[in-house]
């Protein structure tokens, strides 16, 4: 499965972005997250924290996220799986001592699609707060996405969860003991303290097609749209073509009935146009935002 090629939000150039958004009313949805510690409780995941109180969460594609947004996929789907890479990764996002003020979000190889558990275990172990799978078209394949992020016993008890019993380096990573740490690694919102999402793409139309059915698999936190997947699956010119944004349409709607949060990637030319393709998107009900500019 492909992404749109882009530039995820440079250094020198995610401060004008985020301003620029903050031109148009969008800064509230910014605010920068203070660290957290252990003594706190757990409270840790921004999208999670963001969603469970009916705000949206924004972020972007990329290795070293702005402190001022609420998440970061790191992209893991192609070429090689790399878990060193992600482990460099997030240490560079951790605030001192302190976990990550930004969740870490890693999309797993499209190959591990089927039967992720190995490749979601070892990232769990590494403290990821979400995990995105690509190209989800079966409720069968939701069902294994979620299990793979829970423990055995969890509660409630299904999906059934996949995951090896050793939790790795993550509880120091999120700045936990091992009680705290089990205690919310779980799926959001299938157990309301879980501090671990769950976010499902869809990206063809077969996926469209049986989204209810995904939609009903108990534990997924998020929809994420691929529009140019979209486009390529029916054969549309690219993804901004009419009959894409049809079925984006259509998702968004099936989410918001089904009370899924749903999310889209903004891709950009300028830190304006991001702006006002955001406040758009906002406004249609879509709460999960990963937003990118691209050179012209």
């Amino acid at each position: 499965m492909t992404f749109p090629t882009f530039s995820p939000v440079s250094d020198d150039r995610r401060r004008p972005c985020l301003a620029a958004m903050a031109t148009v009313g969008l800064g509230i949805f910014l605010e920068t997250a203070a660290p957290m510690r252990a003594q706190e409780g757990i409270g840790l995941n921004r999208v999670v924290e963001r969603l469970s109180s009916e705000q949206p969460a924004i972020g972007t594609f990329t290795r070293s996220p702005d402190p001022d947004l609420h998440f970061a996929v790191i992209d893991a789907q192609y070429g090689d799986f790399d878990l060193e890479g992600v482990r460099r990764t997030m240490a560079g996002m951790r605030v001192g001592d302190n976990p990550p003020a930004v969740a870490p979000i890693v999309r797993i190889p499209y190959a591990a699609r089927d039967a992720p558990q190995e490749v979601v275990n070892q990232l769990l172990n590494t403290g990821v707060m979400g995990v995105m799978f690509p190209d989800i078209e079966t409720p069968d394949q939701a069902r294994s996405a979620v299990a793979s992020m829970r423990f055995e016993n969890a509660i409630p008890p299904e999906p059934s969860g996949r995951r090896e019993p050793s939790s790795g380096n993550a509880p120091s990573y999120w700045d936990l003991n091992e009680d705290s740490y089990r205690r919310g690694a779980d799926v959001w919102p299938l157990n309301p303290s879980g501090q671990l999402v769950a976010i499902l793409q869809i990206e063809s139309q077969r996926g469209i097609d049986r989204l209810d059915e995904i939609l009903g698999v108990p534990g997924v936190g998020a929809i994420f749209l691929g529009p140019t997947d979209l486009a390529n699956a029916i054969g549309a010119e690219g993804p901004n073509a009419p009959q894409v944004e049809v079925l984006v349409q259509q998702v968004l709607s099936a989410c918001l009935a089904a009370g899924i949060p749903c999310g889209y990637p903004i891709v950009a030319t300028s830190p304006e146009a991001a702006a006002r393709e955001t406040a758009r998107r906002l406004a249609e009900g879509f709460t999960v935002l990963a937003i990118m500019t691209v050179s012209r």
